[in-house]
């Protein structure tokens, strides 16, 4: 560039030497004439537009000939004292962002000239992003507080988000956007394919086998030579989807404590977003095992990359509803299995399965609870996790435990429909449910089970005599003392007018027949039923049993009710000869 302004005194410092600071560099006479700029002065005043003949500095930035009210060079005359200025002036490209330091040298004024454009813009964009993500943060947090409101989410999220959002529907169309949509797709294009330039729908589309199927998962496209990410969401009611748009192409390397606060603030936000998320879905699912399968496969992972196994007990003890597992040979998980059908857990005497249950050599057991704190289930993971994983574990069992004993209540009420009006016992459509249940669990661990059957001696001798009100207040005492004389993992029964079967879990026969001869012994034995008229009538069973293990390798419950029902007409003639006898 021409120049028609001096060269330094070579007696006072080389011309060449000052070329070969790489930072601007002017000198000005005391006057403010311009003396000499050096190669970067020169570069840089250049690309800033600024014409460098011979004139006052002032005009170099100020475009003014008369002195600047804030001249840097006021109080520095005869000392070394540094001052520094910022300026902002329009280049050639924008906007430029300049530092000017002037100190007294040599009887010159020395100007040093520094473009700190791209720090200011770094810096800029660094606290635009940060913003992003604080306002993320306070948006997923209120949205996961008011997760049962989602349209309330939905306008939220479309009001605030900072990034490009379309809601479509089913068939890829276009049913809502926010603006930064508008701001980023510039087509006004109906399908959300044809915003990212194609004229069909993308072969390797996560959501090709529906958005359910594709929630959380992500998608890279390429926009006007931005790089764009799409990330899947199933939308609300489980119809169509929410398709998330973050230009990337921005991205800045930050400072050491800013990458620290951000990625503090990314892990709150995956977490709350997966609360978000995962109570969303817990909203529309009614399937407990999809739940489950869900939970192990979609959620856990995101917080614990090792094996896992899920436990939930059903309305009866000793019985599970849910067994999902993660990465367990199927032998070890058969024996957990089993482990959490003994007696002593079902019966949560024991909060644990033992350690030697668990086939790793350290592993952690997370209870699963609702909100009353009864566990009605287990989470076992691979490993043994610190505290704070544990914490952030517990964040996601608390709305599934909750789930799981809504669906639990859900079958209670089921249950409860399946009894008798007159005793509040089971009837028999729910015993013919736990004979299946009971079955399943001899025919894949080995668990027996028996069967007792008992009939009502001499009812119809009471209704003849007394009125079947009678009867039916005899009946309802039978009832009640073979229901408070079973365990807990035991049912009973009222499956005709005077019959009575019990469902013995993890029973062998012999332990039966031991129950059986107690009844006889210890509950019934000289048991009377006081009437109105004063008088009292002896309240007498008819009893039989049979064990599954003792039914010849016959693996059907029918064969068991037939057996018993053998034995308890062998006890009803023999209860009836008695009578004749001593009649």
């Amino acid at each position: 560039m021409e120049t028609a302004v001096n060269s330094i005194d070579p007696e006072l410092h080389p011309e060449q030497l000052l070329d070969m600071v790489q930072t601007g560099l002017l000198l000005c006479q005391d006057n403010g004439r311009l003396f000499f700029a050096n190669h970067w002065a020169r570069e840089l005043l250049d690309r800033a537009g600024v014409e460098l003949t011979e004139k006052i500095c002032q005009s170099l930035f100020a475009k003014d000939d008369v002195d600047c009210t804030t001249c840097l060079a006021a109080g520095t005359a005869g000392g070394t004292h540094q001052r520094r200025q910022a300026l902002t002036i329009n280049g050639k490209n924008g906007g430029m962002h300049l530092k000017i330091y002037c100190r007294s040298w040599q009887g010159y004024q020395l100007l040093t000239i520094q473009d700190v454009t791209e720090e200011i813009s770094l810096l800029r964009r660094s606290e635009i992003h940060k913003k992003e993500l604080l306002a993320k943060n306070v948006l997923l947090e209120h949205s996961r507080r008011r997760n049962a409101a989602e349209q309330d989410f939905m306008a939220q999220l479309m009001d605030y988000l900072p990034d490009a959002l379309l809601v479509v529907d089913e068939t890829y169309r276009v049913e809502r956007k926010n603006s930064e949509a508008d701001k980023m797709f510039t087509s006004a294009s109906s399908q959300c394919f044809t915003l990212v330039g194609r004229t069909a729908p993308c072969p390797d589309c996560p959501a090709r086998h529906g958005f359910a199927r594709a929630a959380g998962q992500k998608k890279s496209h390429e926009i006007d030579g931005r790089i764009v990410t799409e990330i899947f969401s199933a939308g609300p009611n489980r119809r169509g989807g929410l398709l998330l748009f973050r230009d990337n192409t921005r991205q800045v390397q930050l400072i050491s404590q800013i990458r620290e606060h951000r990625e503090e603030i990314a892990s709150k936000n995956q977490l709350l977003s997966l609360l978000v998320d995962f109570g969303t879905y817990l909203q529309q699912e009614n399937d407990g095992q999809e739940v489950a399968l869900y939970f192990l496969h979609s959620i856990l992972p995101v917080l614990h990359q090792g094996a896992a196994a899920i436990l939930v007990h059903n309305t009866r003890p000793g019985v599970l509803w849910i067994s999902q597992q993660r990465g367990i040979e199927a032998t070890d998980f058969e024996r957990i299995r089993r482990s959490c059908l003994t007696r002593e857990f079902s019966q949560e005497q024991s909060a644990l399965l033992p350690s030697p249950v668990l086939p790793w050599s350290t592993g952690t057991q997370l209870p699963l609870a609702g909100s009353t704190g009864r566990r009605i289930g287990l989470v076992i993971l691979e490993g043994d996790l610190d505290e704070k994983e544990k914490d952030m574990l517990k964040l996601v069992l608390e709305p599934l435990g909750a789930y799981f004993q809504n669906q639990i209540l859900l079958r209670q009420l089921e249950d409860e429909a399946n009894t008798d009006g007159l005793t509040g016992l089971f009837n028999r459509s729910y015993l013919n449910k736990a004979l299946e249940e009971e079955q399943a669990k001899f025919n894949d661990h080995g668990t027996p089970y028996s069967l007792v059957l008992a009939d009502v001696n001499q009812l119809k001798k009471l209704n003849d005599e007394h009125g079947h009100e009678a009867g039916d207040r005899l009946i309802v005492a039978v009832a009640q003392e073979l229901k408070t004389s079973l365990r807990p993992t035991d049912i009973v029964a009222r499956t005709g007018g005077d019959e009575f079967v019990l469902l013995m879990a993890n029973c062998p026969e012999v332990d039966a027949g031991h129950f059986v001869q107690r009844l006889k012994i210890q509950v019934f034995r000289n048991r009377q039923l006081e009437l109105d008229t004063g008088e009292k009538f002896p309240i007498t069973l008819s009893l039989g049993w049979a064990g599954i293990d003792a039914c010849g390798g016959e693996e059907n419950s029918a064969i068991l009710l037939k057996e018993a029902d053998k034995r308890m007409y062998a006890d009803k003639q023999q209860f009836y000869q008695e009578q004749r006898r001593y009649r």
